[in-house]
This record gives structure tokens, sequence and C-alpha cells, in this order.
């Protein structure tokens, strides 16, 4: 291999490194985030989104999947770009994995 296309793979491999870091912690914060304001929430407002019937969680938690599953696809599919370039790409597996734990917990909770 040449020296050249030996130190793109490289950058390549780190860019991709980076942003799995990068969308794994948004996504811990963004489950954190979600816990704390369903637990406290639920101390101030009983009962209020509990009342939502099971085919609401249920949706939310197939949406919230579709949005982790094809957000992580196109982080894989582009590895070479940047954090900056997959940021979007971030938000949209961070947001999939907050909705999905308050569903989770509603569901739970029911």
């Amino acid at each position: 291999m040449k020296r050249g296309v030996k130190k793109r793979l490289k950058k390549n491999n780190k860019n991709f490194k980076r942003t799995l870091l990068v969308t794994f912690i948004f996504s811990l914060s963004a489950i954190i985030l979600a816990i704390y304001v369903q637990i406290n929430g639920q101390k101030s407002v009983l009962g209020c989104s509990y009342l939502d019937p099971i085919t609401i969680d249920i949706l939310a938690f197939l949406a919230s999947l579709f949005l982790i599953i094809e957000g992580m696809a196109r982080i894989i599919e582009h590895p070479s770009a940047s954090v900056k370039r997959q940021f979007t790409r971030i938000i949209r597996v961070s947001a999939g994995f907050a909705i999905l734990t308050l569903h989770i917990m509603q569901f739970v909770h029911k």
C-alpha cells in the first residue's frame, strides 16, 4: 500500500472512532436526562402522560428504534466524515435513545 493511502485510512478510522465516542456520550447524556426528567416530572404531575394508550408507547418505541438504527447506519456508511459533518446524525441517535428511554419507563409504569 502506498503511504498516502495508509495515512488516509488511519485518518478515516480516527474520525470514525471519534464520531462513535461523541455519539455514545451524547446518547448516554440523553438517556440520563430523560430518566431525570421522567422521575422528577412523575413526582410533580401525577400520571399525566401515563394515561396515553399503550399504542402510543409502541409507536414511539418503533419511531425511536428507527431514529437509532437509521442514524447509526448513516454514521457507519460515512466513516470518513468528521464529527462536525456527522453531528445531525449524532443528534438523531441521541434523540432516539431519549424517546426510547421515556417510553420504556412509561410502559414499565403501566
